[in-house]
């Protein structure tokens, strides 16, 4: 995530590149969600709590994660960067065994290991750091070893491995149906409209009017001057976004 700054010459980073419209998920416990479209991963919720248009004040774990993937899905996103070590276990897979224990109309959860095929035949690619659940060899069309910092090709040893182990059904199922919908939102300026004063009061927190918004998230950040800039943006949101009938 932190790719797009200056490294030492010579230490081999300045050949990453990444695209613009790459998007580095995670999961983001307690964050904040309005109106988001997350039945292709989550449903069946409890007491009927509808997911295609899922609002809370205190997302869990696989909710907020979800909730990032279609989020960066309606903005356009063609790739997404996942490391294991900030997601939701649950979100990502579901093996053989739990779902013999757990029948899949009682677990309101589709887990990301039975969506990634689906989203590459729409065009989204995905870049999954994993080190510790080898179902994945079933889905991957590529797989690269990290060994003392030098990549290797490894991808015809993952095949033959997942070739020769029982393959995870339900993903393989999965890779045969559609992804689900990704529903467009527009913002309202007045939604961006602080209620008071805004304060940056750190790298990752701003006090916007009433509220505190939380940015510990936002891994990208290195200096509180980046928040200050999207401070001034969400402000200047209010304004223009008020103004116009429609977003363009």
């Amino acid at each position: 995530q932190l790719g797009m700054y200056n490294k030492l010459p010579g230490d081999g980073r300045e050949f990453c590149v990444c695209t613009a419209n790459a998007v580095k998920i995670r999961a983001e416990d307690g964050r904040n969600v309005s109106k988001v479209n997350i039945s292709p991963f989550i449903n069946n919720l409890p007491f009927g709590q509808t997911t295609e248009s899922f609002t809370t004040a205190d997302a869990s774990g696989s909710t907020s994660q979800a909730t990032n993937i279609m989020e960066a899905l309606e903005m356009g996103a063609k790739t997404l960067l996942i490391d294991e070590d900030t997601c939701a276990t649950n979100f990502m897979i579901r093996d053989d065994k739990m779902m013999q224990l757990v029948h899949k109309d009682k677990e309101p959860i589709t887990p990301f290991l039975y969506k990634a095929k689906t989203l590459s035949k729409q065009g989204i690619s995905i870049i999954l750091v994993v080190g510790s659940c080898g179902d994945f060899f079933d889905i991957a069309d590529t797989t690269i070893l990290m060994d003392s910092y030098s990549c290797h090709d490894v991808t015809a040893r993952a095949k033959e491995i997942a070739s020769a182990k029982k393959a995870n059904g339900g993903a393989l199922a999965a890779t045969k149906a559609t992804f689900g919908n990704v529903t467009p939102r527009c913002p309202v300026g007045d939604a961006f409209k602080p209620s008071g004063k805004v304060t940056v009061r750190s790298k990752t927190v701003v006090s916007y009017g009433d509220f505190d918004l939380d940015l510990s998230g936002l891994e990208q950040l290195v200096s509180k001057e980046q928040t200050n800039a999207i401070s001034l943006a969400l402000q200047r949101l209010s304004v223009v976004l008020s103004r116009d009938s429609k977003m363009t």
